[in-house]
């Protein structure tokens, strides 16, 4: 079962047993993902980590990512989820100015990885079954109070693994390096032009034929869906920080056509660059 109760999102224990491969896609939310189970890869901004149960994964705002597991029905992939809108807790921010300042770290990413392990014996993951079986038992208006003191709590029980003795919370996370990973970063420098495969290859000097099924093969989405995903990346963020118009904010990731840039918008995210914008400055 799942809380879905704008703008936060509660999801105990979910459990896929059938190939679970999401697109590269990124969202206004804070998101963290504990592995209760299964294994597979992290893809994030060019990079690609391995996923193992007892993983705890941390996604920022508009960071871009995809999650590849191995499941099978004897192995199934059963994760906790949790996103929020990181406004939510701005009005505790005066009374808990240690945590905000943790909080306001894990959003840089200080610490350099999207990825930790945590036991499953640590209390925080406890303390996120506990609140699975006390939101069975309240109202909507009262899981949503109850929600920001869980998120408090579990923020101030992350910020105690994240200064033990050896500085470290965690195992270190295993890197997987592909050739894939410099294709990623070449997107993210080069996304505001229009996308060019055979200077790609030049650049790294592979066959575009080659290049292209080696990117492929390590994420399983095709080089254009990259760099598609990651224009659109780029403008839900020109929509929120910025006033330029909708045909100004496409043609700045690379998608000059107004028109085809809001077909493409609305079939990534499910609205118009317009409805989106107006939906984010709601919440704020």
């Amino acid at each position: 079962m799942s809380i879905v109760s704008d703008p936060f999102q509660f999801d105990y224990r979910r459990t896929s047993e059938l190939q679970f491969r999401e697109v590269f896609h990124a969202h206004p939310q804070m998101e963290f993902t504990y592995v209760h189970r299964g294994s597979g890869n992290l893809i994030i901004e060019g990079k690609t980590y391995s996923i193992e149960p007892s993983t705890l994964m941390i996604f920022q705002p508009f960071q871009l990512h995809r999650v590849q597991m191995h499941v099978t029905s004897d192995s199934p992939f059963i994760r906790t989820v949790m996103m929020f809108d990181p406004a939510l807790l701005k009005p505790y921010w005066a009374s808990f100015p240690v945590i905000e300042r943790f909080f306001l770290d894990l959003q840089k990413q200080a610490s350099g990885k999207p990825i930790h392990s945590i036991r499953e014996s640590e209390p925080i993951i406890t303390h996120l079954g506990t609140f699975n079986e006390t939101r069975s038992k309240l109202n909507e208006h009262e899981i949503k109070e109850e929600f920001h003191f869980f998120l408090l709590g579990f923020l101030r029980q992350l910020k105690t693994l994240w200064h033990k003795p050896d500085d470290d919370p965690s195992i270190p996370a295993r890197r997987h390096h592909h050739r894939a990973e410099e294709v990623m970063q070449w997107i993210e420098e080069h996304y505001q032009e229009a996308f060019n495969l055979e200077q790609l290859a030049k650049e790294l000097h592979l066959s575009p034929y080659h290049i292209a099924h080696l990117f492929k093969q390590a994420t399983g989405a095709t080089i254009v869906a990259y760099t598609q995903a990651t224009r659109i990346r780029h403008a839900c963020v020109h929509l929120i920080t910025s006033s330029l118009t909708v045909p100004e904010i496409g043609a700045r990731v690379g998608i000059p056509n107004p028109s085809y840039f809001c077909r493409v918008f609305r079939q990534t995210m499910g609205s118009t660059p317009h409805q989106y914008r107006l939906h984010i400055h709601k919440r704020t």
